[in-house]
């Protein structure tokens, strides 16, 4: 009898070590790793240590080191800066700003005033040939002036090196080459009919230098400075018109001044050259009598600057209203304008369908 319950109870604890074995092999747990009440698997004595220790390194790096007083971190130091805000107030932007690419190329105590008869592109209604720049006129040995920094290009004469529509043309000349913010192509500026020339090719030459001396070399009918531009390079097509470069130029009697741009084109939008556009002062509704200015729409062979497609220019008009004109190809077309300081005014004249 004792030898049957001591052989069952054998049994029965077989049978509960075995169960044992089995529900660890269920877990998928290691050997030396136990079960905790939850899923949560706790490591052994040296997995211990380890992850305690990498815990504890995670915790310094998370955690705020204070720097001992003794020790100067410069990196600590900090410096307000003030950031400026770009306002209409800082930064002015002004409509219509006309901003002269080039100084004047005569003194302030000359004239620098361009001769109105015989404006670039004019043919003096096909009488003369069509002028390829401006006039100053000025006394034989008034000085000419840089107009930009620059680098002359050439200096001389052109008897034998054409440079105008003939040789010997220009008589003594100044070329000078400028960059010039607005354009990915030099730009070049030409001093005519000089009486003395004081700088060399290649030499550098800085704005409002003396360059020359006003003279009537060449094929001049006067004493006079003929100046132009050229795009590009320094053949004749690429003039452009100077009065888009140069300064405005206000006076005593009227101090406040502008300019015209304009454009007189046909119906199927071409140009149409060497007819007058005659610009007329308005006042209290009524045209002023006597205040007529007539400019004649570029010729043919001349081109317009490639930022305002033009043919024709006026500066220095004095601000106010006006009526502009002009009478081609059988059409009237008429616009009223308003010219303010220091600003330009653009036009297109058009007949309509």
């Amino acid at each position: 009898m004792a030898i049957t319950q001591r052989a069952g109870w054998v049994s029965h604890s077989l049978i509960i070590i075995f169960s044992f074995f089995i529900l660890l092999a269920n877990t998928g747990c290691e050997p030396g790793l136990s079960i905790n009440s939850g899923v949560e698997l706790i490591p052994t004595s040296a997995q211990t240590m380890a992850s305690v220790s990498q815990l504890n390194d995670e915790l310094l790096l998370s955690t705020p080191y204070p720097i001992p007083t003794s020790q100067e971190v410069k990196s600590a130091q900090i410096q307000s800066v003030e950031t400026p805000i770009a306002t209409p107030e800082l930064q002015p932007i002004i409509e219509n700003l006309y901003t002269p690419s080039f100084d004047f190329p005569i003194p302030e105590d000359a004239s620098r005033l361009i001769e109105t008869s015989y404006r670039f592109g004019s043919t003096l209604l096909g009488e003369r040939i069509p002028h390829d720049g401006v006039e100053m006129l000025n006394p034989e040995g008034t000085p000419v002036l840089a107009v930009a920094d620059g680098e002359v290009y050439f200096s001389g004469n052109d008897r034998t090196f054409k440079r105008g529509r003939f040789t010997n043309f220009y008589g003594n000349i100044i070329i000078l080459e400028h960059e010039l913010p607005n354009y990915s192509v030099p730009v070049y500026s030409f001093y005519a009919h000089l009486s003395e020339i004081n700088v060399n090719e290649g030499e550098t030459v800085t704005r409002g230098q003396e360059i020359g001396s006003v003279g009537a070399t060449g094929k001049a009918f006067t004493n006079h400075l003929h100046f132009e531009v050229r795009i590009g390079n320094v053949l004749l097509q690429n003039a452009r018109n100077p009065e888009l470069f140069l300064p405005l130029l206000p006076t005593e009697d009227h101090p406040n001044v502008g300019i015209l741009i304009g454009s007189l084109i046909s119906q199927n939008g071409n140009p149409i050259p060497g007819v007058l556009v005659v610009v007329q002062r308005i006042e209290s509704g009524f045209l002023v009598p006597g205040t007529s200015i007539y400019v004649e729409t570029y010729a043919k062979t001349m081109y317009s600057e490639q930022n305002w497609a033009e043919n024709f220019v006026i500066s220095n008009l004095p601000e106010g209203d006006y009526r502009v004109s002009a009478f081609a190809y059988q059409y009237f077309v008429e616009r009223i304008i308003t010219i303010k300081e220091n600003k330009f005014t653009t036009i297109t004249l058009q007949p309509e369908d």
